[in-house]
């Protein structure tokens, strides 16, 4: 995430996550992100941070990899790591697993069991600004732009490279 912005720190009514990808230095080999792995303390997340953690970690998630949720996450990794020969079969995955991911997003944000997603919290869009396929190194580059219901946006990078 790019742009400066404001951040939030008054947590009061909103539920916090603990910051998953913090445990990401170097996106050159495939790495499962678990508590077992988190060397640092973990920092609590909220808003925007939080927004782009929910639609990242629904992304780059295997489907039926959810205890007690099946219907969580996408085939994308899969199709991922199985290779792309073309930019045209990289988008057209990307877009089934962002609509699977924005679909999933809106069911669990319209579950008011814990209380209303704050607006900065809350996906309106995801769209893919820049995608690429270097095959020499195998890795592929996604560029995403989300935007939350309070109008704010993060422009990231998704943290996934495979040498295969």
């Amino acid at each position: 995430m790019a742009a400066s912005r404001k951040t939030t720190t008054d947590y009061a009514g909103r539920q916090v996550d603990v910051e998953l990808l913090q445990s990401i230095r170097t996106p050159d080999v495939t790495q499962r992100v678990s508590i077992s792995n988190v060397k640092h303390t973990p920092k609590m997340v909220t808003g925007l941070e939080k927004m782009v953690q929910r639609y990242t970690n629904l992304l780059l998630s295997y489907l039926d990899s959810t205890h007690f949720d099946s219907a969580n996450g996408t085939d994308f990794l899969g199709s991922l790591l199985g290779g792309f020969q073309n930019l045209g079969v990289l988008q057209s995955v990307f877009t089934v697993a962002n609509s699977g991911v924005l679909s999933q997003l809106g069911a669990d944000n319209s579950n008011l069991m814990y209380g209303p997603i704050p607006d900065d919290e809350n996906i309106v869009s995801a769209v893919l600004l820049r995608s690429d396929i270097d095959i020499g190194s195998s890795t592929v580059l996604l560029q995403v732009q989300l935007t939350s219901v309070s109008g704010d946006t993060a422009v990231f990078i998704i943290p996934a490279t495979s040498a295969r």
